[in-house]
């Protein structure tokens, strides 16, 4: 069905509402057009009077699941981090103790783990949203 057509939830008048807040908040609304516009969002039916009303505002900041994601990723690089360098003290300490180097053992655990954490980062940030 045509996008003019398709009937909006209200969900998607809550989304663009934020919008709308966020371009106010930036002093790209004044407060009589953000009220306007606010008006018209819980009046509009369709998909399209929606559009239509953030139609002139530039892109919106990233997402929340965007946002979301990259705390994760954060999270996880920090993780991979700390296991990483616990064991390369583990495995240094133990060849101090042993006066001698032993096999790099620790790069089993730093490096599928490390392989895969760049390979989510690539996949992420070279595909266009």
């Amino acid at each position: 069905m045509h996008e003019s057509f398709t009937r909006a939830a209200d969900s998607d008048r809550a989304a663009v509402a934020e919008e709308l807040a966020r371009a106010h908040a930036e002093g790209r609304l004044t407060l009589s057009e953000f009220d306007e516009r606010t008006r018209a969002v819980y009046q509009a039916r369709t998909y399209a009077e929606l559009t239509a009303l953030t139609a002139d505002l530039p892109s919106s900041a990233p997402t929340p699941v965007k946002r979301r994601s990259n705390a994760l990723f954060k999270v996880m690089t920090g993780a991979w981090f700390a296991a990483s360098s616990i064991n390369f003290l583990i495995w240094g300490i133990i060849s101090l103790s042993l006066d001698e180097v032993l096999h790099p053992w620790w790069v089993w655990v730093a490096g599928p783990w490390g392989l895969a954490l760049l390979v989510a980062r690539q996949g992420r940030f070279g595909r266009s949203s």
